[in-house]
């Protein structure tokens, strides 16, 4: 009876043992489990199930090891397994190699130092390996043979100072490979004839030979961002024929020469993205882009432009996006961007522009053009024709410039537009005929000028779009800013910011005059040194 009785005392325990192991593992899918605390593989071995499929495992106090010299079957079963929240995994003898099956693993913050051919079986059936945020240094085409089937590998952020060259030939299933964020100064891929993305940027990268990619013909993706890269030699397209991404922003670049598109049999290049911004170009040369027909986006911000030449964009018939904000632009040629008959978005805020010509779209309608940045220069005069070739415009931005006044044949053409942003200039007046442009407006920005009143909005038939406007930080009289207050509530229009030190009162937001009504007469305001007033409270 004694002997039962104990007997039965042992099975109640093992049941409450293994009742509390079920609870370290849960499952969040079918087939796919959060296991938490586990310390080895060998405690994971004893988990899984024959219906497991996927893993993550997630310690709070300890970290994982492989150890053991036993084979663990039940690994075999999975075929994902995350451990970039396991606290660490420690690499025995065996390794990873009970993991026969895995397709997908994940050894993010493991704080490995190296990966050895002994840790993966042979002929492994990964097709994903994501081991970025470690201290790996070195990658051996003996450990990558172990993986001939691998389409993605992610190697950024480790100190990978080497790449053995060649090390991914035998991978030629290989798609996708991200350096980015290493210590290597030389590029050493070797042959990968299937790699269609590749990153080794914020490395250490200071000379580039395009003669280095001859082993990847059918890369479509190349990021060289944040290195050290002062010139570009010619020869990309003749290596990389597919090429349609690339981005070497942020070096040390100083000039765009025409000959590094070149292509063989002086065919167009298939680029469609190219990234030069932040960097030193001064100048763009006529026709520097004359072969990339097939550009969607051209980015150039942050760079030192303060020339461009007037045929420095031909050839670009398909771009959509033209980002040249940043740079030190103070003139722009005459129909500089008349042949741009596909662009979208045009950025130039932040610039010295000084003025806008009648000419600089030319003679040509520019039907794509929707988004249009001046913001930010030096513009004291706009040409009432310059809008005239963009009529699709829905936003225009012109804040922070020095305009004073504004024409009604700048925005008739305009029809369509829905934001405009004309803060921060010195304008005293808008007149009624501009205001009644503005049909389709439901963002206006006139804060910061020298406004004191605006044409009367209560019989009008101005704005009926507008759901936004900022009024603030100028000299309004203040009977006239209750008018158009008293109009914005009535039309249900936001305007007051809380946050704004007009609205909590630290800054005033009209003037108090001896008028009984509202001045509508700019020289009579100038007169009454409404502008003055406001400036010296």
């Amino acid at each position: 009876m004694q002997t039962l009785k104990l007997l039965f005392v042992l099975l109640l325990i093992s049941f409450e043992a293994r009742a509390k192991d079920v609870q370290e593992c849960e499952e969040i899918a079918a087939g796919s489990h959060i296991c938490r605390e586990i310390e080895s593989f060998q405690q994971l071995n004893g988990y899984v199930q024959e219906d497991w499929r996927s893993v993550k495992v997630i310690n709070e106090h300890t970290g994982i090891e492989s150890g053991g010299t036993k084979a663990l079957p039940a690994l075999s079963r999975l075929l994902h397994l995350d451990l970039s929240e396991s606290g660490g995994l420690t690499l025995g003898d065996r390794g990873l190699r009970d993991f026969t099956q895995l397709e997908g693993l994940n050894l993010t913050h493991c704080q490995l130092e190296e990966l050895q051919e002994e840790h993966f079986p042979r002929n492994s059936s990964l097709r994903s390996l994501d081991v970025s945020y470690n201290d790996i240094q070195l990658i051996t085409g003996k450990v990558m043979d172990r993986m001939p089937r691998l389409v993605y590998a992610n190697f950024s952020n480790n100190l990978v100072a080497e790449v053995e060259i060649n090390a991914f030939k035998g991978l030629r299933k290989l798609e996708f490979l991200d350096l980015t964020t290493n210590e290597q100064e030389n590029v050493t891929l070797g042959e990968n004839a299937n790699l269609r993305y590749l990153s080794i940027s914020n490395n250490n990268v200071r000379d580039f030979r395009w003669c280095r990619l001859r082993g990847v013909p059918n890369l479509e993706e190349l990021h060289l961002h944040s290195n050290w890269l002062e010139n570009l030699d010619m020869g990309l397209f003749f290596a990389t024929p597919r090429l349609r991404v690339l981005n070497v922003s942020n070096n040390n670049l100083y000039e765009i020469k025409a000959n590094l598109f070149a292509a063989a049999n002086e065919r167009a290049v298939p680029l469609q993205l190219l990234d030069y911004s932040s960097n030193n170009v001064k100048v763009l040369e006529d026709l520097v882009f004359v072969k990339l027909t097939n550009l969607r986006t051209l980015n150039l911000w942050l760079n030192q432009i303060n020339r461009i030449h007037p045929r420095a964009f031909q050839g670009l018939s398909a771009l959509e996006s033209l980002q040249l904000q940043g740079n030190k632009i103070s003139a722009l040629p005459d129909e500089v961007f008349s042949m741009l008959t596909s662009l979208e978005r045009l950025d130039l805020s932040r610039n010295k522009i000084k003025q806008l010509g009648a000419s600089i779209f030319g003679g040509t309608l520019l039907r794509q053009l929707t988004h249009l940045n001046l913001s930010h220069n030096n513009m004291m005069e706009l040409h009432p024709l310059a809008f005239s070739g963009v009529p699709h415009l829905r936003e225009l931005r012109l804040r922070g410039n020095k305009l004073t006044v504004l024409d009604l044949r700048m925005f008739a053409p305009l029809r369509r537009l829905q934001l405009l942003t004309i803060g921060e200039n010195r304008l005293e007046e808008i007149e009624g005929d501009i205001l009644e442009t503005f049909g389709n407006l439901s963002h206006l920005e006139i804060n910061n000028n020298r406004l004191s009143y605006l044409s009367s909005l209560q019989t009008s038939e101005y704005l009926l779009q507008l759901r936004h406007i900022r009024i603030e930080g100028n000299p309004w009289q203040c009977l006239c800013l209750d008018e158009i207050t008293a109009w914005l509530d009535k039309r249900q229009v936001g305007y007051a910011r809380p946050s704004s030190a007009y609205y909590s009162g630290r800054k005033p937001l009209c003037v108090v005059t001896p008028m009984e009504q509202c001045l509508r007469d700019l020289e009579a305001v100038r007169a009454h040194g409404l502008v003055e007033s406001y400036e010296q409270i």
